[in-house]
């Protein structure tokens, strides 16, 4: 039987089954203006690998039994990521100056 629960609980529990080795993170939600606050976890992998986890909400029900906004019914889903470079900078506006020329925005 499944029980409704949310992203920080689902982080939570992930946290804690790896002895705190991943890094459990928190940011503001996509959708609602930031004001809902959402968490994954996410763990070192071989191979210059990074897997996420997190917890999501079926989008599509929102305000049904199904996903209440803060408890919902979800489904875990897992981000991989390929490191391909690490660049170290000896202060902020290097950093700035390099992310800049990269296309981020902040």
């Amino acid at each position: 039987m499944r029980f409704p629960s949310n992203c920080q609980l689902a982080a939570l529990r992930l946290w804690l089954k790896t002895r705190f080795r991943g890094y459990w993170w928190a940011r503001r939600s996509l959708h609602f203006a930031g004001v809902v606050v959402h968490s994954g976890v996410a763990y070192h992998g071989p191979f210059r690998r990074l897997f996420v986890a997190e917890f999501v909400p079926p989008k599509s029900a929102l305000w049904t039994w199904q996903n209440m906004l803060v408890l919902f019914f979800g489904r875990y889903r897992v981000w991989e990521f390929r490191l391909v470079r690490c660049r170290r900078f000896s202060t902020v506006a290097q950093l700035e100056a390099y992310l800049q020329s990269q296309g981020v925005k902040e």
